[in-house]
């Protein structure tokens, strides 16, 4: 049986929003997918799924990770290092934010908008 590669997960893949961290004229795409995070832990050694829980309160650790996570989906050839390289005390206020969207763009319709989620369910009653 041949092994038949597959665009998901990729940068290729249509159904990945990314969102645009631009740094020094250098933009970068970024989203999140499981095993990102999962590979970024691994490097990182923090816990990353704790560190999306609260973006206003990260490690060191956590906040290159998430940043090395969410850059590899688009580039996988990314090093942590070169990901870590972009945080600095005048772009840490911008990487967050770009986080924040990435991993908003990553939830299902349902948890992106929980309100509308709420009162579609109620108008459908």
């Amino acid at each position: 049986m041949a092994f038949k590669k597959s665009i998901a997960g990729t940068a290729l893949d249509p159904t990945i929003q990314f969102a645009t961290l631009t740094i020094d004229d250098q933009t970068y795409k970024l989203a999140y997918s499981f095993n990102a995070i999962a590979l970024a832990e691994a490097a990182s050694g923090a816990n990353l799924l704790r560190g999306l829980e609260s973006l206003s309160d990260l490690t060191a650790l956590q906040l290159r990770g998430l940043l090395y996570a969410a850059m590899t989906v688009a580039r996988p050839e990314t090093t942590i290092e070169e990901a870590g390289a972009l945080i600095r005390l005048d772009t840490i206020g911008i990487v967050t934010t770009a986080l924040g969207e990435a991993y908003m763009l990553s939830l299902p319709e349902s948890k992106k908008n929980p309100v509308e989620s709420d009162q579609t369910k109620a108008a459908t009653s």
